[in-house]
């Protein structure tokens, strides 16, 4: 029997949600909370059954995924010929069509096939002996939409995935330039879900750079999905059913709460970096939500009595120099001794930054910014010991 929400698809298969490495129990959590869904992470990735439309849901509302997949089989494999087979037994069919456009790409850990080229070439021959057969067909006319084909080798055992994200989902919509050193929306709203920031706290980020933690912290605060503002590439799939979307961007659309207002306020010592959040948060229609302004961090003085703090300041590497990086982060642990009632979550590569800051955390974990090995720091406030 048909679900309902498909042509040509099958009514289950194995979705795999992909995520940058420290994320994986944050994205855990998310799908437990909105869908109800428990399943382990294993490098990287967390699979569970699903249908197109829990594929649409996961695309349009998880924060913290990189990308969303239909994994389609998994193989032994340590010869070409072991590949070759194992690919073209796969059921291709039931997710490509006639005219799909195959797009072949993939990674190799630690097996005997370590060469990703030269997988891609079988790999993509193996796809279209398999759907010439089925469909009767000298070769593939590859006229219609792409279906990008992922494999990942791993201890010569080899998966295959579907990507139904097609541009990353750190893509949001919003924000169209980036300033120096920017941080990606996925692990933006992963540092957020990680901190203590609720909607009714007021937040604040002293270097906003692009404006990314307080967009991504109003969208939370009120509830707009993260995918809302783009497309995927399931939606050029001529045979996935757009009732599975439709009712996927309802369903994110009705559970919005405009109407709250939260404070979250940026500041940055660069005007251009604050005319940025500004663009940003108007392109992401949060302009009356946000604030931003230019200070720096020496002036940073807290507006509340408590609050949240989420900030990636800047380091020496990519932005100032080391000596200027360390000031930075002096003048930080200076301006926050004023903010007894207030926690900050820090992110830095810097490995002196605990030192400058002057203060030891209460906590730390470790976190990946644009593949750079970071630490990401918890300070909690002096009067709500946790």
């Amino acid at each position: 029997m048909q679900s309902g929400f498909t042509r040509g698809f099958p009514d289950k298969f194995t979705v795999s949600v992909s995520c940058a490495a420290g994320v994986e129990s944050v994205l855990k959590k998310e799908l437990f909370r909105a869908f109800s869904i428990e399943a382990p992470a294993v490098n990287g990735r967390i699979e569970f059954e699903g249908d197109p439309l829990t594929v649409a849901r996961c695309n349009i509302n998880l924060r913290t995924a990189d990308r969303v997949y239909i994994k389609t089989g998994c193989f032994d494999a340590r010869t070409f010929d072991e590949l070759f087979d194992a690919v073209k037994s796969v059921r291709w069919e039931d997710y490509i069509p006639k005219d799909g456009r195959v797009y072949v790409d993939g990674r190799c850990v630690k097996s005997a096939l370590f060469a990703v080229s030269d997988c891609q070439r079988i790999v993509k021959k193996a796809i279209a002996d398999r759907l010439c057969g089925v469909y009767g067909l000298n070769r593939l006319p590859e006229s219609g939409s792409t279906y990008k084909v992922d494999f990942y080798f791993y201890q010569d055992k080899v998966s295959f995935y579907i990507d139904t994200s097609g541009t990353g989902l750190h893509k949001r919509g919003y924000r169209d330039m980036v300033g120096i050193a920017p941080i990606k929306e996925t692990l933006a709203a992963a540092m957020l879900l990680m901190s203590d920031f609720y909607k009714t706290r007021p937040f604040a980020d002293p270097f906003c750079g692009s404006g990314t933690f307080l967009i991504e912290g109003a969208r939370i605060a009120l509830n707009i999905a993260a995918g809302i503002d783009r497309k995927f590439a399931f939606n050029e799939w001529k045979n996935f059913d757009k009732k599975a979307y439709e009712l996927a961007f309802s369903e994110a659309k009705d559970k919005e709460r405009l109407g709250e207002k939260p404070d979250l306020r940026g500041f940055d010592v660069d005007k251009k970096a604050v005319e940025l959040t500004l663009r940003h948060a108007k392109r992401a229609g949060l302009e009356k939500v946000i604030r931003a302004e230019v200070l720096p961090v020496k002036k940073f003085k807290p507006w509340a009595e408590e609050g949240t703090i989420v900030s990636n300041p800047p380091y020496g590497e990519r932005v100032y120099g080391d000596d200027d990086a360390k000031k930075c982060y002096r003048e930080l642990g200076e301006a926050l001794k004023g903010f007894d009632g207030w926690s900050a979550f820090i992110i830095t590569p810097n490995k002196s930054f605990e030192k400058c800051f002057g203060k030891k955390c209460d906590r730390e974990r470790k976190l990946f910014n644009a593949e750079k090995e970071c630490r990401y720091y918890f300070y909690y406030p002096k009067k709500v010991k946790q």
